[in-house]
C-alpha cells in the first residue's frame, strides 16, 4: 500500500511538471526582465511632481494576469503588482479592467491614464508611448486535433478563424488575407464555443488559451502550431505624456525581484523543484523496477494471446471487406494528411467510373469539380465531417452532387478518413420538382381569383390568401392565429362557426351561401368547404374556397333594372310610332285645310262675313298644326335644322319672353355658366325646351315663387351613367331648371315624359309639353334627370352633348331678289292628290310654271319628254317607288342645274341619313302657308 502511494505521488510530480514546464520560458522570461527592471531603476531626484491618483485600464478576462474572480471582482497578477505599485509610489490607482475592444477605445477618449497588456504595434505607436515590456508572450494557432495541415499562417486559407476583437492577432491575419474571422469578446468565450464545436480553429495569446483549455478540460482535443509571433506585453499612455511614462516605470522599478516573485508564485504555484518528495524517490524506483518484471512476464502472455488473435483478425480482415464492398454507398479511404486515396469499394468504382488502379493512383481532391472545395470542412461534436453538398467529377467529364459523411481515424501513426460518398442527384430533381410544385400551388392559391383559407380544428386561420385579404380589409399577419370571433361581427362569426362545425362533423364537402359586412359593405359568397385530416386520419381543420357573388346578384339586379328601363323605352318608341302615324297623316289634313283657306281668303274681301269664317278655320288649322308639330318632335320625326349655338346666348335671349311667359309673381332668375362648351341644335328646340319647362314651373307654383335657370358643363364617367337611362360618358351641357313649386311624387315622375299625361286640370294643358322635350332631348343625343319631392319643388336637368366640331356645317343663303319666280318651272311631285291640286294652285299664285307628277316614275317621264329647262323640283320625301331623295339624283341627270325643294311631315331621318342638309337641300316643313312656300322656292331659287 505504501509503494502504490509512493508511485501515485511520483506520477502525480511528473504531471504537474509537464504542465508547469510549458509555461515555465514565460515566467523565467517575466521574471529576468523584472530582475533588470530593478536594476536598471535609480531614484531621479528630477522627476517631474507625481499625481494624487491615476486610472488604469486593462483587459478583464487574461488569466493568470487579470480576470474576475468567483465573487466578481478583479485578481490576478497584473492586481497585486499595481497594488504593490501603489504603496511604493503613494499614488492611488483606480484600475478598470473592461473587454480589451472597450479598453483600446476608452484609452483613445482619454477616459484612462494607463492602459496594460497591451502588444506594441505600429499603428498603437502613433497614438501611445510604452514602457519597457515586462512579459513575453507566444501567439500560437490552436486547431482540432481530428484537423491536419494547419503549420504556418498561411495554411489557415479557407478556414473559419476565431480571434478576439481589438487583439494584434487580428490585423496579423488580415494582412495576411485571412479574412474568414470569427472575433469574440474575450478569450474565455473563444475557448468556451471551442468546447461546444463552434469553433475548430483559433488564434490566441498561449497564457490564457492553456488555462481555459486546461479549465474547461479540453487540453487533449486540441494541438498548437508554432507561434505565429512572439508579442510583449507593455504598459502605455497618450502620446506626448513622458512625465506620467515615467512615474509608471519609477514605480514598478521600486518593486524588488523577491516581491516580483512572490506575487508571481501565487498565481503560477511553486518551483516544481519545491513540488518534488526526495524521500519518496527511491521507494519510487524500487516500485518502478518490480512493474517491468510484472510486465515482461505480462508481455510473454500477451505473445500467446497474439497468436490466438492473429486468426481472429484475418477474419475480421475479411468481415471488413465484405462489409467495405457490399454497402451502397461510394467508400475511400484517405489518407488526412497527403490526400491520397488508400482504399475504395466497388461502389465508389462504379459511381466515378475509373477502374481501382486508377482511383487508387488519385488523390481525394481530383475528384472534385471545384478543387477549392477541399479546404472548407466542418467537424460535429463527434469528430465526423459531413458536408450535405458537393460537386464532384466523374471521369467521363460528367460533374454530379454529392453528399459526404466522413470519420477520422489513426493507424500506425498515420491519419485516415473514412469518406462516404452518395448521389444525391435524383433526390435534388426530386426535390426541386417539390419546390416548383409548392411554388405553383402557392401561386395558384395566392392569386386565384376566389377566397382560400385553412383554419385548424378550434376554428383559428393558418392560411388566407391575397383575394381574401382584398375582400375583407385584413392583413394576413393580424389574421393568422386568430378566429372569426376576434375579428368578424357576432352574427357573422357564429355563421361561419356553424357552417366549420358542419363540415368537421358530417365529415362531408359541403357549398353553403354566406355573408359578411366587409371593408366594401355587405357581401355574399358561395362557400364550398372540405375537411382537413392529420396523419391518423383525423379532422383536423378545414380549408374553404369562396366565390363572391357580390358583383353577380348586383349585375342580375342592374340586367332587370334595364330590362324595365328596355320595356318603357320601347313602349315609349311605340307610343312615339303611333304619334308619329298619326301627326303625320293629320298634317297632311291640315295642310289641304291651310291651303285652300288661304287660298278663299284671296278670293273674298276682307269685309265679307265668310272672310271672318275662313279665319277662324284658319286659326283653328294653326293650332293643329302646332300640336301636330310637338307630337313629331316626341316621335323623333320632326326635321330640325341643327347648328353650333352657344347655350347661354340663346337662353339670355328668352328672358324677357319667359318673364312675359310666367307672370309678375314669379322671379326667373338666371345663373349662366363660365366658357360653355358649345352644343349642336336647332334653336327653335332650345326654345321648345326652355319654354315648356318654365311654363311647367309656373303651373307648380301656387302664388309667388321662382325659377331658376342656369348652365354648366360637367363631365359623366362610366359609374355616373349606371341607373340612369339614356346616359353615356362623356363632356355634357348641363341646363337645370329648378322651382319651389308644389313638386311630384315618385308615381308622377314615373309618368312624367308619358304623352298626353298631365296633372293639370281640363284646358290647362295637353300632356305633350313634357313629352316633346324628352323627344327633342333623346333625338339630340341626349338624357334627362328628374329630382322632386313633395312640396319642396322640382328640378329638371338636360344634359346635352359637347359639339367639339369646327363651326355651323351648314351655310344657308338668305333668298332674295335676282331670280324672278315667274319665270321659273318647277316640277311638283305629291303622291297625295288634294295636297297636289292645293299646292301647284299656290306655285301659281307666286307667278311659277307648274308641271305635276303624283308617282316618281311619272316625274322622270315628264322630265324626259320636256323640251324646256326644269328650275326647281320640288317633291315629297316619303313615297312609294322611291323616295325623293333617289328621285333628285335621277332626275338631275336629266336636268343638271336643277335645284331641290323637299317637304315632308316628318322627313329629318331621310334627309338626314342622306346627309342632305349639309349640300345646301332646302326643306319645307308640313303643313306651310302660301308666304311660306313663296318664301321657300325664292330661297332655293337663289341657292
Amino acid at each position: 500500500m505504501r509503494l502504490a502511494e509512493y508511485g501515485g505521488a511520483v506520477m502525480r510530480v511528473l504531471t504537474e511538471m509537464v504542465k508547469i514546464w510549458r509555461l515555465y520560458p514565460a515566467l523565467l522570461v517575466a521574471l529576468l526582465l523584472s530582475c533588470v527592471q530593478s536594476v536598471a531603476a535609480t531614484p531621479d531626484d528630477s522627476r517631474p511632481e507625481a499625481p494624487e491618483s491615476i486610472r488604469v485600464v486593462t483587459d478583464n478576462n487574461y488569466p493568470p494576469f487579470v480576470f474576475h474572480g468567483s465573487d466578481g471582482r478583479i485578481q490576478g497578477l497584473l492586481v497585486d503588482q499595481w497594488r504593490l505599485w501603489e504603496q511604493k509610489t503613494g499614488i492611488r490607482v483606480e484600475l478598470t479592467a473592461t473587454d480589451w475592444n472597450g479598453a483600446l477605445v476608452a484609452m483613445r477618449e482619454g477616459r484612462f491614464d494607463v492602459i496594460d497588456t497591451i502588444f506594441k504595434t505600429d499603428e498603437r505607436r502613433q497614438w501611445l508611448d510604452f514602457t519597457h515590456p515586462y512579459a513575453r508572450l507566444e501567439v500560437p494557432v490552436f486547431f482540432n486535433k481530428e484537423i491536419s495541415g494547419i503549420t504556418d499562417i498561411e495554411s489557415l486559407r479557407g478556414f473559419a478563424v476565431a480571434a478576439k476583437e481589438g487583439d494584434a492577432a487580428v490585423d496579423l491575419l488580415r494582412r495576411h488575407g485571412i479574412d474568414n474571422l470569427l472575433l469574440f469578446h474575450d478569450y474565455e468565450e473563444i475557448v468556451r464555443a471551442a468546447m461546444e464545436h463552434k469553433v475548430n480553429v483559433f488564434v490566441v495569446d498561449k497564457p490564457p488559451a492553456l488555462y481555459f483549455l486546461y479549465k474547461y478540460g479540453i487540453q487533449d482535443r486540441f494541438r498548437e502550431s508554432d507561434p505565429l509571433y512572439v508579442g510583449q506585453f507593455h504598459r502605455a499612455v497618450s502620446k506626448g505624456n513622458t512625465a506620467l511614462l515615467q512615474t509608471v516605470e519609477a514605480g514598478f522599478a521600486q518593486i524588488s525581484a523577491a516581491e516580483v516573485k512572490a506575487i508571481e508564485r501565487r498565481w503560477y504555484g511553486a518551483s516544481i523543484s519545491s513540488l518534488i518528495p526526495y524521500r519518496l524517490i527511491l521507494p519510487g524506483v524500487a516500485l518502478l523496477l518490480l512493474l517491468i518484471l510484472v510486465l515482461i512476464g505480462w508481455n510473454q502472455m500477451l505473445k500467446r494471446a497474439v497468436t490466438r488473435r492473429t486468426d481472429d483478425l484475418r477474419l475480421s480482415e475479411e468481415r471488413y471487406r465484405l462489409l467495405f464492398n457490399v454497402g451502397s454507398d461510394a467508400l475511400l479511404v484517405v489518407d488526412a494528411d497527403t490526400q491520397q486515396l488508400i482504399n475504395v469499394n466497388e461502389a465508389a468504382i462504379e459511381l466515378y467510373g475509373y477502374s481501382r488502379e486508377e482511383l487508387l493512383a488519385l488523390r481525394i481532391t481530383d475528384l472534385f469539380s471545384d478543387p477549392r472545395e477541399g479546404s472548407r470542412q466542418i467537424v460535429n461534436s463527434g469528430g465526423r465531417l459531413h458536408i450535405p453538398l458537393r460537386y464532384h467529377r466523374k471521369k467521363d467529364g460528367i460533374v454530379f452532387p454529392v453528399d459526404i459523411s466522413c470519420s477520422f481515424f489513426e493507424l500506425n501513426g498515420r491519419h485516415f478518413r473514412l469518406a462516404a460518398m452518395r448521389d444525391i442527384s435524383e433526390r435534388m430533381r426530386t426535390e426541386q420538382e417539390l419546390r416548383e410544385s409548392r411554388r405553383f400551388l402557392g401561386g395558384l392559391i395566392e392569386n386565384s381569383g376566389n377566397l382560400i383559407f385553412v383554419k385548424d380544428r378550434e376554428g383559428c386561420y393558418t392560411m388566407v390568401n391575397r383575394k381574401w385579404e382584398a375582400v375583407t380589409g385584413l392583413l394576413r399577419e393580424n389574421v393568422i392565429g386568430r378566429t372569426d370571433a376576434e375579428l368578424f361581427a357576432a352574427g357573422d362569426a357564429d355563421q361561419f362557426r356553424h357552417h366549420d362545425l358542419e363540415v368537421m362533423e358530417s365529415v362531408q364537402v359541403i357549398e353553403q351561401e354566406e355573408t359578411l359586412d366587409a371593408a366594401k359593405g355587405r357581401r355574399t359568397f358561395l362557400s364550398v368547404k372540405f375537411p382537413l385530416f392529420d396523419s391518423d386520419g383525423k379532422v383536423n381543420g378545414i380549408c374553404g374556397m369562396v366565390t363572391d357573388l357580390t358583383e353577380r346578384r348586383q349585375a342580375e339586379e342592374e340586367r332587370e333594372r334595364l330590362r324595365d328601363q328596355l320595356s318603357q323605352r320601347r313602349k315609349m318608341e311605340s307610343v312615339g310610332r303611333l304619334a308619329g302615324g298619326i301627326a303625320h297623316d293629320f298634317s297632311t289634313m291640315i295642310g289641304i285645310i291651310l291651303g285652300h283657306v288661304e287660298l278663299a281668303l284671296l278670293k273674298i274681301k276682307p269685309d265679307d262675313q265668310l272672310h271672318e269664317n275662313l279665319r277662324a278655320i284658319e286659326n283653328a288649322a294653326r293650332r293643329s298644326a302646332d300640336l301636330t308639330r310637338q307630337l313629331l318632335i316626341f316621335a323623333r320625326r320632326q326635321n330640325v335644322v341643327p347648328k353650333m349655338l352657344d347655350l347661354n346666348e340663346t337662353v339670355a335671349g328668352m328672358l324677357t319672353m319667359l318673364g312675359r311667359l310666367v307672370g309678375k309673381d314669379i322671379e326667373v332668375i338666371w345663373r349662366p355658366g363660365e366658357n360653355i362648351w358649345p352644343v349642336w341644335m336647332d334653336p327653335s328646340q332650345i326654345d321648345q325646351i326652355i319654354a315648356n319647362l318654365c311654363t311647367n314651373s309656373r303651373d307648380a307654383i301656387a302664388d309667388v315663387g321662382r325659377i331658376a335657370i342656369a348652365t354648366e358643363n360637367v363631365s359623366l364617367s362610366s359609374s355616373f351613367c349606371t341607373g340612369h337611362e339614356g346616359c353615356a360618358a362623356g363632356d355634357f351641357v348641363l341646363l337645370t331648371v329648378a322651382d319651389n313649386g308644389c313638386g311630384m311624387d315618385k308615381d308622377v315622375i314615373d309618368m312624367l315624359f308619358e304623352p298626353f299625361y298631365t296633372t293639370k286640370e281640363t284646358g290647362h294643358g295637353s300632356g305633350l309639353g313634357l313629352a316633346t322635350i324628352y323627344g327633342i332631348v333623346h333625338q339630340n343625343n341626349g338624357f334627362i334627370k328628374v329630382d322632386s319631392k313633395v312640396g319642396q319643388g322640382t328640378t329638371i336637368r338636360v344634359y346635352l352633348p359637347r359639339y367639339v366640331g369646327d363651326g355651323d356645317r351648314r351655310e344657308g343663303t338668305e333668298a332674295g331678289g335676282g331670280y324672278p319666280a315667274g319665270q321659273a318651272t318647277v316640277l311638283l311631285v305629291e303622291d297625295e292628290p288634294a295636297i297636289l291640286g292645293m299646292t301647284r294652285e299656290m306655285l301659281e299664285k307666286i307667278g311659277c310654271n307648274v308641271l305635276t307628277a303624283t308617282t316618281p316614275a311619272e316625274a322622270v317621264n315628264r322630265a324626259g319628254e320636256y323640251g324646256g329647262t326644269i328650275n326647281l323640283l320640288m317633291t315629297d320625301v316619303i313615297m312609294p317607288e322611291m323616295n325623293g331623295w333617289e328621285l333628285s339624283r335621277k332626275l338631275q341627270a336629266i336636268q343638271p342645274d336643277l335645284k331641290l325643294l323637299f317637304t315632308s311631315g316628318y322627313s329629318a331621318d331621310v334627309i338626314g341619313h342622306h346627309d342632305a342638309l349639309e349640300k345646301a337641300v332646302h326643306f319645307i316643313r308640313k303643313p306651310f302657308t302660301l308666304d311660306d312656300l313663296a318664301a321657300k322656292v325664292g330661297e332655293a331659287l337663289e341657292t
